[in-house]
């Protein structure tokens, strides 16, 4: 709640002309939150993400992987139902059935593409609901201002409250969050620390690598892609 009252306090500041010239209108409070998340980041993340990656075998790590995918798989079946995708919202509802048998640790799917995951920010793409102003949330990171309203509502609408008789995976799932952002720093270690110890200005590359990231993975259909620093082209983020 404390993210979304700063993220419509934040809107609601915001001249709309003024916005669409500048996409960062709020950067002298984003960098101090940044430099926050950054120092947050040093502390704790960083550390266990290296011993995570170097103490866990790989196969642990895919298990985790899978895991993770898996538990958001119920938001990818309600978000692909309102944008219309009919295809991957039924997809999605058959791997995380059968993979429940697992807890998403061992694929048992034997589909050659898996479900493409969904959220209510991209969503609210699909609508033609203005990306808004981008801002830094404590510990959440930099995101468009619909990208966090998404989150925030992807939390309020959740898809597990049909499965609470289920204590396996209801446990399951309540780990996610902190499985998947120690498996996503892992998995992009280098170029994450590349990010902050080798640029003159962490800020601009860290906000550009988000838009080149959150962007690509929007629906093609109905989104115009922003115009971000092209810092990123050659780098590959792992999801």
């Amino acid at each position: 709640m404390i993210c979304l009252g700063f993220i419509l306090t934040s809107c609601s500041g915001v001249d709309k002309s003024d916005a669409s010239l500048n996409r960062d209108p709020f950067e002298n409070t984003n960098r101090q939150i940044y430099a926050f998340n950054d120092s947050v980041d040093t502390l704790i993340l960083e550390p266990v993400a290296y011993g995570y990656k170097k103490a866990i075998p790989q196969s642990a790590k895919t298990a985790v992987a899978n895991h993770v995918f898996w538990a958001g798989l119920p938001n990818t079946a309600l978000n692909s139902g309102l944008q219309g995708n009919w295809e991957n919202a039924a997809l999605s509802s058959l791997h995380f059935s059968v993979n429940a048998l697992t807890l998403g640790l061992i694929n048992l799917v034997s589909e050659e593409e898996p479900p493409v995951s969904q959220d209510f920010g991209k969503t609210l793409s699909v609508y033609d609901i203005p990306e808004g102003p981008y801002v830094v949330l404590p510990i959440l990171g930099g995101k468009t201002s619909r990208h966090a309203f998404g989150q925030v509502a992807n939390m309020i609408v959740n898809p597990y409250s049909a499965l609470e008789e289920k204590k396996a995976i209801s446990q399951a799932v309540s780990m996610q969050p902190v499985l998947s952002t120690i498996s996503w720093r892992a998995a992009n270690f280098d170029i994450v620390n590349d990010i902050k110890y080798n640029s003159l200005d962490g800020y601009v590359r860290a906000r550009s690598a988000y838009y080149q990231l959150r962007f690509g993975e929007m629906p093609s259909s109905s989104i115009h892609k922003s115009e971000a620093d092209s810092l990123f082209d050659d780098l590959d983020f792992e999801e």
